[in-house]
């Protein structure tokens, strides 16, 4: 409303002393009537006229060169200081190494974002407005804010030792690291819309610079940390839901003659022990300045009192976060009451929000906090908090941001492991990255399209063998075998076999031939630092029996934990050789290549078990296996594997003799076939089983041998 209006515009202080006593005086022009010429806020008004100079106070005749509404207006320095009371004087700057410094009128020289997005929001809706900027006089497009700066935030205002201004901007005119918060109107809104909810919220400190919601909510639950520290409370009104302030001028008067007698006391008034308020706040949030890591604020009243605690998921400056624990501490203070009473139901007109007191006996003011109607309208009220919270300001450096940064290379190693038994059809990609100082996240993206295939946010446990390592036995415990590593992160530790049985201490180990086995471990033995040897081992879990084999020293190990990403591979992706990039968090412009082969191998049909071979009394032998399965495979209950390739067919190689496809888990070797492949029958031969995939093709192979 005072865009055009008010000081500079209506009427001006003839003096400071007339200032102080808001002594006002009207903006006049005397006899020519043209006060739009003292109005250094009338735009419209030097816009639309004639200009004439008035040289010693005489009015020229003759007009100035400017043609009203020749040309329109642009606004190149449009903005105010993010100090408090900053838009009572716009172009105040504050600077102590300047003998130009100041504050505006009244200010405090305390801290205040949300003035400075109130005054550009105000101009934003109010030129917008035809009937406040006819067709012509000031465009739109060229208004620009005051001020955006090149420098990059947080860089600066961090790095003072580069920037001396660094100190100014907590109450500048920077819009830089500003921008991308709101306002709680802003916010709250916001967050109903995304519940489906419609609010009609007002404005209020602290100005919030983000807000994490970890988990699903109701609405309600979303908008108490903003309504707590802002003093907003909502109210049902007749044109639906309003986040507000209460104001101690709107106080509705109840006659003790309007209460009525229900199940309870006409009034009951309570007041909490003072002894159990709490005398100081800690409030944990989300500093800004320092890298989004969790902060502690605390608030002290001036009476004494426990510890109280509250933790926040909202994004704040440090000044804001001052405020809002001041905030959360004044509605626990010791001296607020509650009051309890009953109103016939013509009592309609009162809501939750407003505010009422009783005369002569409760004076307040009390804001209403819950209504439940019934034959009478029970009302819970409570008095207001103490409005002394303020945003002070916090003087010390900023630590985690600015100066140089550590240049990080991520260590990231892609594992391709075989299918999973709740998703047998698709192989998987374990992916885990090492870097100290670790830089917050890696982001692994395709190097190609630029694409996120995975965000990493923890370190993993990686390392690599430290003695060679060989072949053992599957499907029972290895304690012949020792698996010795070295680890750059992470400690194993030895668990009960019941454990290993279930699932626990994986790790996954890449052989000479570049295939990635699976092993379970009972046993961990800290030898060296870093430096570990496994033992009691399960061999080849997870489908990954074929591909044990030899281990050099010096092969990558990586342990399977909750800190291994798991990405699943689609089959017409297999046979890939996929190039990424690996960036160290934020400052890692450039990132680490690597790359990662998604071969066929772990995702081929497993090899069956049991190959049996017997002669019957005709001569022919009798050829039987069992087939396994990912899906699922290792139910004891179930009869037989479920089938994961259909139609169901396995390969059968007659070592130095046939090879053919039979569509059973056995086949008959007759005689005329003996014959033909050995000029006679046999005494012993070998032969192999593999099961077939309509997509793959034959899968790993088993071997067995005949003797008879």
């Amino acid at each position: 409303g005072n865009i055009a209006g008010g000081e500079g515009f209506d009427w001006y202080y003839a003096s400071a002393a007339d200032r102080l006593a808001q002594m006002r005086t009207p903006i006049t022009d005397g006899a020519h009537d043209e006060p739009w010429v003292w109005r250094y806020k009338d735009i419209r008004g030097w816009w639309s006229h004639w200009h004439h100079n008035r040289p010693n106070g005489v009015r020229s005749v003759i007009p100035t060169a400017w043609v009203p509404g020749s040309k329109p207006i642009w606004l190149t320095e449009l903005g105010c200081g993010a100090v408090d009371k900053g838009a009572n004087q716009p172009n105040i700057f504050g600077d102590d190494k300047s003998s130009e410094s100041g504050r505006p009128y009244f200010s405090r020289g305390l801290p205040d974002a949300l003035i400075q997005r109130q005054f550009l929001r105000a101009h934003q809706a109010y030129w917008r407005v035809p009937a406040n900027n006819p067709v012509g006089m000031l465009d739109t497009s060229r208004m620009y804010l005051w001020t955006w700066d090149a420098r990059p935030y947080p860089a600066f205002p961090a790095q003072t030792e580069v920037w001396a201004d660094g100190p100014n901007h907590p109450m500048g005119h920077w819009l830089t690291g500003r921008l991308g918060g709101a306002a709680s109107d802003e916010l709250l809104e916001a967050i109903a819309r995304d519940h489906g909810v419609e609010i009609a919220a007002e404005a209020a400190a602290p100005f919030v610079a983000g807000y994490a919601l970890g988990n699903a909510t109701t609405a309600r639950e979303a908008l108490e940390p903003v309504l707590k520290i802002t003093g907003l409370s909502v109210r049902n009104r007749r044109d639906g839901l309003a986040a507000g302030a209460a104001r101690r001028s709107e106080v509705v008067t109840v006659l003790p003659d309007d209460l009525v007698v229900d199940e309870a006391a006409v009034l009951a008034r309570r007041r909490g022990d003072s002894k159990e308020a709490p005398g100081r706040l800690a409030l944990s949030y989300l500093e800004r300045e320092r890298d989004y890591l969790v902060a502690t604020v605390t608030a002290l009243a001036r009476v004494e009192g426990p510890l109280a605690g509250e933790a926040s998921s909202l994004v704040l400056d440090a000044a804001s976060a001052r405020l809002a624990a001041e905030r959360l501490l004044d509605a626990r203070g010791p001296g607020r009451e509650t009051l309890d009473f009953a109103l016939p139901p013509a009592g309609l007109a009162l809501e939750p929000g407003d505010l009422v007191a009783i005369a002569g006996q409760a004076e307040g003011p009390f804001e209403i906090g819950e209504i439940r109607d019934g034959l009478t309208r029970r009302v819970t009220a409570r008095s207001l908090p103490n409005p002394t919270a303020t945003a002070t300001p916090v003087d010390r450096a900023v630590t985690t941001v600015g100066g140089d940064f550590a240049t990080v290379i991520p260590h990231v190693v892609v594992a391709h492991l075989p299918p999973p038994a709740n998703d047998p059809m698709r192989t998987q990609l374990a992916v885990a990255g090492f870097a100290q100082p670790w830089p917050g996240n890696v982001r692994v993206t395709d190097a190609t399209t630029g694409a996120t295939i995975v965000d990493l946010d923890r370190r993993a446990a990686l390392g690599e063998t430290t003695a060679r390592f060989g072949a053992g036995p599957a499907g029972v415990w290895d304690t012949g075998t020792v698996l010795d590593v070295s680890l750059l992160s992470g400690h194993p530790a030895s668990v009960d076999p019941v454990a290993v049985l279930a699932g626990s201490n994986r790790i996954a180990v890449q052989t000479d031939a570049g295939a990635w086995e699976v092993i379970g471990f009972a046993d961990a033995e800290l030898v060296a630092v870093g430096r570990y040897r496994l033992r009691r081992l399960l061999r080849g879990l997870d489908g990954t029996g074929a591909a044990m084999g030899s281990v050099s020293a010096g092969q990558p190990v990586m342990l399977l934990d909750s800190r291994t990403q798991m990405l699943p591979i689609d089959a017409h992706l297999l046979g890939e050789s996929r190039a990424m990039l690996a960036y160290a968090g934020s400052h890692d412009l450039t990132g680490t290549a690597l790359a990662a082969t998604t071969g066929t191998g772990p995702a081929l049909p497993l090899a069956p078990v049991h190959l049996r071979a017997r002669r019957n009394a005709g001569g022919a032998v009798q050829l039987s296996w069992v087939r396994r399965s990912r899906a699922d495979g290792d139910g004891w209950g179930a009869g037989e594997a479920p089938l994961e390739h259909q139609p169901e067919a396995y390969a059968v190689t007659i070592m130095g003799g046939r090879t053919l496809s039979v569509g059973a888990t056995g086949w008959v070797y007759g005689v005329a076939e003996q014959a033909a492949d050995f000029g006679g029958l046999p005494t012993q031969f070998q032969f192999g089983v593999a099961q077939l995939s309509p997509v793959l093709g034959a899968g790993h192979i088993a071997t067995g041998e005949f003797h008879g």
